[in-house]
């Protein structure tokens, strides 16, 4: 009887155990643009940190990662997606990295665009210097 409810006992604790390592998993998670492209837009709940190396305009720029590049839309109908990649006050968001979360993945543009993604953080490049 004692070996009975040890063994169940046993079970249950493995059982919890997993099923706390699945839950765990299912968090937010960083790809890349080429994991996001593959996947169609369809990673869950990821995020994506990407390098502005050009901006197009206020609007759009484009973003790139060690694994590809894609254009950056700000806005698309969602405010926290919004940001003005150039301004009077600002100057140009280029060099300057960006986590954002949840992008959308359009499938009319296919590899060149994503919008509707929710800004996290901002981050100047350390490493830039300012030209001459």
């Amino acid at each position: 009887m004692k070996k009975t409810i040890a063994l169940a006992l046993s079970i249950v604790l493995v059982l919890v155990s997993l099923s706390c390592f699945a839950q765990a998993e299912e968090g937010p998670k960083f790809v890349t643009i080429r994991e996001w492209l593959d996947a169609k837009g369809e990673c869950g709940d990821c995020m994506l940190l990407l390098k502005i190396k050009k901006v197009l305009n206020p609007v759009v720029a484009l973003a790139v990662d060690e694994t590809g590049e894609v254009n950056l839309f700000s806005g698309a109908n969602e405010e926290s997606s919004f940001l003005e990649f150039w301004s009077d006050e600002d100057g140009l968001f280029e060099d300057y990295f960006l986590v954002i979360a949840n992008p959308k993945y359009n499938p009319y543009e296919g590899t060149i665009e994503m919008a509707e993604w929710k800004l996290l953080r901002i981050m100047k490049n350390p490493v830039s210097t300012p030209e001459a």
